[in-house]
């Protein structure tokens, strides 16, 4: 396919990849997507454009074309699309919870792991899952878990599987048994046997089981078998966004339901990008800049004893009010705002009023 003309076809790998949805294009368009909000096929080649992660003369209506074949083919084959469309509207968003809380910067999160140890145990990895040293991929996949939180122990040999995690998490601790599946040369696990990590779940008396490969075939076949096992299945591109996401132990229970794990990690992702984090600090951002712009308003228009302060309710009307004006749909909970008003006061930038029932923000811009 040319570079420069988004086409749909079956054997289109650029769109499509060898895998659903890990082709180039499909790729980009994840990415224009990925602030949440949804888009018609001619503002996503627009963006992407714009972005410079498609070519200039992409063309939007051969895009729908192709994000259909690609929903459709998803969901006929009982996966679940990374995209999907609103047939009312021709919009395309992301198969998430729909974010139209206004933009803001999370502030960085505290890194576990840095960025150059995750770029070297993802090389690791990739090196090691394709060749004949098997046993350097086990240990790859126990130190990347370990990175994670778990207590690892690489075992290998007949009869045993080839790791086994503790999550160190008190009473809610749990062990899981690993299976690594590297290949002698081809790129895809073929034939995994997600049975074989299932028997080591028992005879070891895991919590869980997981098989763990540079990437495996997506069968019917091989989806039910890991459901009959009760096997999670991990590719290194899911090892490592979970690196990159800083997912911890209590998290990766989450993630260890049977099945493909892609999915449950995304979930993880958005959350960090669209959760609750965005969530609080939006509603604080509004508290500390629209309570501080009605403090200003009074001076000279009343006595101080007599200015009013800012409420839960109060916080919660003003917050509401802002939220409409930005076009959300889900307004912030009696808790969120609540949340909110401790974290400024917490932080100094709002004092509980003596006597009052409020507080005063103490910075602010008018």
């Amino acid at each position: 396919m040319s570079s420069a003309t988004v086409r749909g076809s079956d054997d289109s790998e650029e769109f499509f990849g060898r895998q659903e949805g890990s082709g180039a294009i499909i790729q980009a368009i994840v990415q224009v997507l990925s602030d949440g909000k949804a888009r018609k096929a001619k503002v996503i080649v627009q963006d992407a454009v714009r972005a410079k992660l498609l070519p200039p003369d992409a063309k939007y209506n051969a895009l729908s074309i192709d994000l259909r074949t690609y929903i459709f083919r998803a969901l006929a084959t009982g996966r679940s699309p990374l995209i999907i469309e609103d047939r009312q509207t021709h919009e395309f968003r992301l198969n998430r919870p729909v974010d139209d809380w206004p933009k803001v910067v999370l502030p960085g999160r505290p890194r576990y792991t840095s960025a150059a140890t995750i770029e070297a145990i993802e090389q690791r990895l990739r090196h090691t899952a394709v060749g004949k040293d098997f046993v350097a991929f086990e240990m790859a996949v126990c130190e990347a878990f370990g990175l994670m939180g778990f207590i690892t122990t690489h075992i290998g040999g007949l009869s045993a599987p080839d790791g086994r995690f503790d999550a160190p998490l008190g009473p809610l601790a749990y062990s899981v048994v690993v299976e690594c599946k590297s290949t002698p040369s081809a790129p895809i696990v073929r034939n995994a046997q997600p049975e074989e990590a299932g028997k080591h779940r028992k005879v070891f008396g895991a919590d869980f089981a997981m098989m763990v490969g540079p990437a495996f075939e997506d069968t019917q076949h091989m989806r039910d078998e890991l459901v009959t096992h009760n096997v999670s299945l991990w590719t290194i591109d899911d090892v490592v966004a979970a690196l990159r996401n800083d997912v911890n132990t209590l998290e990766c229970r989450g993630l260890l339901a049977p099945g493909a794990v892609r999915d449950r990690v995304a979930a993880v992702e958005w959350q960090r990008l669209h959760g609750n984090e965005k969530r609080a600090l939006v509603v604080r951002d509004i508290l500390r800049r629209e309570g501080y712009v009605a403090q200003c308003r009074l001076i000279g228009h009343i006595q101080p004893a007599d200015a009013p302060v800012l409420t839960l309710d109060a916080a919660m009307v003003l917050v509401e009010a802002e939220l409409q004006k930005a076009a959300v749909t889900t307004m912030a909970t009696r808790n969120e705002v609540q949340t909110a008003i401790d974290d400024l006061v917490r932080a100094g930038e709002a004092v509980i009023v003596p006597g009052r029932d409020g507080i005063v923000i103490t910075r602010g811009r008018p």
